[in-house]
């Protein structure tokens, strides 16, 4: 448009000046200038001419910075529709491929959200003492979450180790729990690396996502070595399994103190436990 502007004004003044304008007059005697002077007519050509250059090179400079800002405005977008490319691959993914493992002592089944049940099983361990060899105190201290789908082995074992089941030997989580057989379940808690559990606190630190919460329970102390595990604050029970069989037994564990820093624990108290993820 500007172009179009100047040309018409350089027109303008070349019919002007050609088609012989009146004569000027300076004024008080001075010297006179005719206006169709070949000098006159040429370098107002060349100034218009110049200045029209000017705004040529003006304009292309403009559209050249132009067409540089588009290209970047490309590239950004082109980059940014790779990383939303991106980061919807890993949500879709993640789940998949990303997560970490911890049983649910005394449920049949994972509570929390986002965690899905590998499998119901069953809380076994060590007897909780010999019925047939008294003061032998020997076999193994960990607890084991038994699945309630095994695949049997066909070859019988020498009866050197065993393993039994576990039943509440207190009515401390539930009124009616004493004799009851305790379920567990290993549970998959997806978009998450770590699990642990957080003895002798109810809540997750911060950044953890928490599973679940309850009570750190352990054997008896004049029984055989047990592991310390983290039973839900509200058990399910194995179904049809309220004999009272003693295999191995469960107590709920309680600070002493003495070697045990009190505060900031205090003595007698039954053991918090909360299992988190991150």
């Amino acid at each position: 448009m500007a172009i179009i502007v100047a040309l018409q004004i350089i027109l303008y003044f070349r019919s002007c000046l050609m088609g012989g304008l009146e004569e000027t007059n300076e004024i008080h005697g001075t010297k006179r200038l005719l206006l169709n002077d070949p000098n006159a007519i040429n370098n107002r050509l060349n100034n218009l001419e110049r200045s029209l250059q000017q705004q040529q090179a003006t304009m292309l400079q403009q559209q050249t910075t132009l067409l540089q800002h588009e290209t970047t405005i490309q590239k950004q977008q082109a980059t940014i529709q790779e990383q939303q490319a991106t980061i919807q691959q890993l949500k879709q993914n993640k789940p998949h491929d990303q997560g970490s493992t911890y049983i649910q002592w005394g449920k049949t089944s994972c509570s929390s959200m986002g965690t899905e049940t590998v499998y119901s099983g069953y809380t076994a361990g060590q007897e909780h003492e010999s019925s047939s060899y008294a003061n032998r105190f020997g076999g193994a201290a960990n607890m084991l979450c038994l699945p309630n789908n095994p695949k049997l082995s066909n070859k019988t074992a020498p009866g050197n180790s065993f393993i039994f089941g576990t039943e509440f030997e207190e009515n401390f989580l539930r009124s009616d729990a004493v004799n009851e057989d305790i379920p567990c379940a290993l549970c998959r808690s997806i978009n998450t690396t770590s699990s642990v559990m957080f003895p002798g606190r109810n809540v997750c630190y911060n950044g953890w996502k928490k599973e679940y919460e309850g009570y750190v329970m352990s054997g008896y102390w004049g029984h055989r070595a047990s592991s310390y595990i983290c039973v839900d604050l509200h058990p399910d029970y194995v179904p049809g399994g309220k004999s009272n069989t003693n295999g191995q037994l469960l107590y709920v564990t309680s600070t002493k103190c003495g070697t045990l820093t009190c505060p900031p624990y205090n003595d007698n108290m039954a053991v918090n436990c909360v299992v988190c993820s991150k």
